[in-house]
């Protein structure tokens, strides 16, 4: 139970940091990541809240993940549909008064840099965590497996598409999206290797 206990928890913060980075994205105006600009697209073309959007391309991811890689999937990846996108509205409407576009270049790109960050970290929480990855991941880990290629360029690739389909919604394209599609996939990589490798190291400490 306190096992369970501790991964709920940080579950929770992966929530909160993924509401942080796309925020900061999208406040910023340096461009959203790819999953970011295609809900940013679907909410410009239809009119409705972004989270509503980003519940809409998760509630989707889910269903087809649930048909080909359910064993990737658990109460992380649910938790993930249903909450990330109202974090990131919440944060957003934090950051609003700010008017973080309005900064100058340098400081609006380390703003991104810090939201490209904490975007990684979450992601890399949530496939450490065990308790289920979000639902793109499941699909990508379980596409890593059957063919053999990368998780970075599978990420990649799929990145790519997301920025495409999102630009033509209307979603807010810029620097800050091509540094997340070059970055992100290579950045979850490493970072699950850190915090698996700690993690080692704290449990052999303990012992």
């Amino acid at each position: 139970m306190k096992n369970w206990s501790r991964k709920a928890f940080w579950v929770l913060v992966a929530m909160q940091l993924v509401g942080i980075a796309v925020a900061l994205f999208l406040e910023t105006g340096m461009g959203s990541d790819s999953i970011g600009l295609l809900c940013d697209g679907i909410h410009q073309a239809t009119g409705m809240l972004f989270g509503n959007a980003s519940l809409l391309y998760n509630l989707a991811v889910i269903v087809l993940a649930l048909v080909v890689a359910r064993k990737n999937m658990g109460l992380g990846t649910v938790v993930y549909a249903l909450t990330s996108g109202y974090f990131i509205d919440l944060y957003c409407w934090l950051l609003a008064p700010l008017q973080l576009a309005s900064l100058g270049f340098t400081a609006r790109f380390a703003l991104f840099a810090v939201g490209q960050c904490c975007l990684s970290l979450a992601l890399a929480l949530l496939i450490q965590l065990e308790l289920g990855m979000n639902a793109l991941d499941a699909l990508l880990y379980w596409l890593q497996a059957a063919t053999g290629l990368s998780y970075a360029g599978l990420r990649t690739a799929v990145d790519v598409s997301y920025v495409a389909v999102g630009t033509l919604l209307g979603g807010t394209f810029g620097i800050g999206t091509v540094c997340s599609v070059l970055l992100t996939g290579t950045m979850v990589s490493w970072l699950t290797h850190r915090i698996s490798v700690g993690a080692a190291v704290s449990t052999e400490k303990q012992s």
